[in-house]
């Protein structure tokens, strides 16, 4: 009983729950089937050992020995496979003496079950079946052996490393044949007797469905893995090939739970999932570079785990494994963060990259600028760079030479000497080209990361309604005006401005005498885990609550400042120039309309022109948001303050009928002067 009782133990609790391989939940179900029918006979001896010869009940202790035998061979087994696998079983005593009750228990069911059956008829179609006195029992022999033969020449096929043959599987194979046949002999020395009871050929059909089940558990591990053919096409199939390859699940889950963990949105996590006993990741619910993020992570990672030679059969190594997703990727490889993208060299891609996008933009651009033209402006850029000679046009495309190589930052100057190249060409105002280029970039270079300000002088506002009519958004360096009463809007359109800066890594500079910074941050926390690049010079606090400070007070991410603009225009100096010139910066201002109330408009005009001035020297877009009401404007006039900025905006109205009418735009006329925000 307690062999018996290790052996259900160990391959239920031990193999198939660390594993969760459906090869192990096979062998768990034909063990339960053959300690069902294991019992059925020994109840069958009970019931009949008064009536047996001295011949039959020799045979009835070769069949207990046997039977013994098996599950001790069998037990044995599965700690050898257990040990190679670094498992160790622990079960406490609540366990074992559940199984011992359990077991129990199903043999008495079992006994009673076959004494209260004793002297009745079992028939089909009106026919009394005996197997023992059927030649079918001759297939069941043939049957067995064919099983035993080929399970000793196939067993663990494709995990032969990992769980290679040993004798006690054989042994146990063995001893279990051994049982067969000597349930055979007593059942033809019993043949009167034992026909008494009508269910006792059960055994064979039960023996026959161990035998199934041992075949199709085989099949579990030795069948050629489904997506070795599409490996090559897809990055998931290539992840699904390599994870069939795993005889440990549990670690592929924990690698799944890590990867989750570190590269997916937790409302991204629902649509995905691991299933461990087949094997199998389903990422198709989510979008491309989540996608292939996750698969090219488990996939490094697969290479990496500890010990991993002992729970996989990895056929490649993990430079074999990188080329092969290279294959697959192309460009996009491109797409991966860059803890997994400097796994590769980056350099051989950006050329594909380059010629993809580039190709594209021929298309879209043929109506306006033939590809005659197009192959003078590549010519002439070869006196312009390098690695333009390295560019031919063939065919109305352009072709990179294979072997070429390129870092981003050349990837990014090669596209704006292209850009401006194009300029000169375009037959119509260039906001018109801007618009064109933008949703091309939009749509082939945003998931890599490259957004419309790093190859055009723009500088996105963040509102989707604006950006579409102003070709991008607001021209780099340039300083706006922006008209509006304070309203939720204005807040909206000012924050996106922001969040956008953010987003696309600039350095980003907030000057606010309206909202407190625990508020803003609060906002911005929703979108940002850090805010490195973020700082805000708060005029709030010293307005709008009893603690007046009479200096600046720096702290992280904030300068506190009083309403003195001396101190004001040292702190926007100081945030700014803590930067390096050449880096772009973005700055917004809201905090005029309470200057207005305690300097001469004179004063505060003549501050805003100094500011307007210095942000362009030191590389900034700027916004600052005046009231139309305010005393500067009511003083000196609203023609008098918009000639100092490049773009003038009016936004009126709030929520869902504000519209904002662009005055003036620096890099040209929209098609739209009336935008309505959604």
């Amino acid at each position: 009983m307690e062999i018996i009782i290790d052996a259900v133990r160990t391959l239920g609790y031990s193999v198939y729950t660390r594993t969760k391989l459906r090869y192990w939940e096979y062998l768990n179900h034909g063990l339960y089937i053959h300690l069902t029918v294991t019992f059925y006979v020994f109840s069958l001896l009970f019931l009949s050992w008064n009536n047996a010869t001295s011949s039959t009940k020799i045979l009835f202790a070769m069949f207990g020995l046997a039977s013994f035998a098996f599950y001790m061979f069998f037990t044995v087994d599965l700690h050898k496979i257990l040990k190679d696998q670094n498992i160790k079983p622990v079960f406490d005593k609540l366990d074992i003496s559940r199984y011992i009750v359990s077991l129990c228990s199903w043999f008495f069911l079992i006994l009673f079950g076959i004494s209260f059956t004793y002297g009745k008829r079992f028939e089909v179609m009106g026919n009394r079946i005996d197997l023992v006195s059927y030649p079918v029992i001759l297939f069941f022999i043939a049957f067995f052996l064919i099983a035993f033969i080929t399970y000793l020449s196939v067993t663990h096929k494709g995990f032969e490393e990992i769980i290679r043959k040993n004798i006690w599987s054989e042994l146990s194979y063995v001893s279990a044949f051994i049982a067969f046949l000597l349930v055979y002999l007593i059942y033809s020395s019993l043949n009167t007797y034992i026909q008494r009871f009508p269910y006792h050929d059960f055994f064979f059909i039960g023996y026959f469905l161990v035998l199934v089940i041992e075949i199709a558990s085989i099949r579990t591990l030795g069948m050629e893995s489904k997506y070795k053919k599409r490996g090559e096409e897809d990055i998931v199939h290539l992840l699904n090939f390599h994870a069939h390859n795993f005889l440990r699940t549990d670690y592929l889950e924990d690698l799944w739970e890590k990867t989750l963990d570190r590269y997916v949105h937790e409302d991204e996590v629902t649509g995905i999932r691991f299933d461990p006993s087949g094997r199998r990741f389903d990422l198709e619910k989510v979008d491309e570079p989540t996608r292939l993020k996750i698969a090219v992570a488990i996939l490094l990672g697969m290479h990496k785990l500890r010990d991993v030679e002992k729970i996989a059969i990895m056929k490649k190594s993990i430079e074999e494994t990188k080329e092969g997703i290279a294959d697959i990727l192309k460009e996009k490889v491109l797409m991966l963060p860059e803890d997994l993208r400097c796994e590769f060299d980056e350099s051989v891609y950006y050329p594909i990259l380059y010629e993809k996008v580039v190709n594209n933009l021929l298309k879209q651009l043929k109506a306006f600028i033939p590809f005659s033209e197009q192959e003078k402006i590549f010519e002439r850029l070869k006196r312009r760079d390098e690695l333009f000679k390295r560019i031919g046009f063939e065919v109305e495309e352009i072709r990179i030479k294979e072997g070429t190589k390129f870092s981003r930052d050349e990837f990014l100057k090669l596209f704006r000497f292209y850009l401006e190249s194009l300029e000169e060409k375009f037959p119509f105002r260039r906001f018109l080209m801007y618009e064109l280029v933008r949703e091309e970039i939009k749509k082939e270079l945003e998931p890599y990361d490259i957004s419309v300000s790093d190859l055009l002088d723009i500088v996105p506002t963040g509102l989707e309604e604006m950006d579409e009519i102003m070709a991008g958004g607001l021209s780099k360096g340039s300083s706006t005006l922006l008209i509006a009463e304070e309203t939720k809007t204005k807040h909206k359109v000012l924050l996106s401005f922001i969040e956008q800066g953010l987003k696309e890594s600039n350095n980003v500079i907030y000057a606010t005498s309206r909202h407190p910074f625990q508020e803003l941050i609060g906002e911005l926390r929703v979108d940002f885990k850090e805010l490195k690049n973020f700082a805000i010079i708060d005029l709030y606090e010293n307005i709008h609550s009893e603690e007046r400070v009479y200096e600046l007070v720096e702290k992280e991410h904030r300068i506190i400042v009083p309403l003195n603009k001396i101190l004001f225009q040292r702190s926007i100096v100081k945030t700014i120039k803590s930067q390096p010139k050449e880096v772009p910066k973005i700055v917004v201002i809201d905090v005029y309309d309470d200057f207005s109330r305690y300097y001469s408009p004179e004063e505060i005009l003549e501050l805003l022109q100094k500011q307007i001035e210095g942000l362009k020297r030191w590389n900034c877009t700027s916004v600052i948001a005046l009231d139309p009401y305010s005393y500067l404007i009511r003083k000196k006039g609203v023609e008098e303050v918009k000639k100092n900025f490049d773009n003038v905006m009016i936004l009126s109205g709030d929520d869902k009928d504000a519209s904002v009418f662009i005055e003036k735009l620096y890099h040209g006329t929209p098609s739209k002067h009336i935008i309505c925000l959604q």
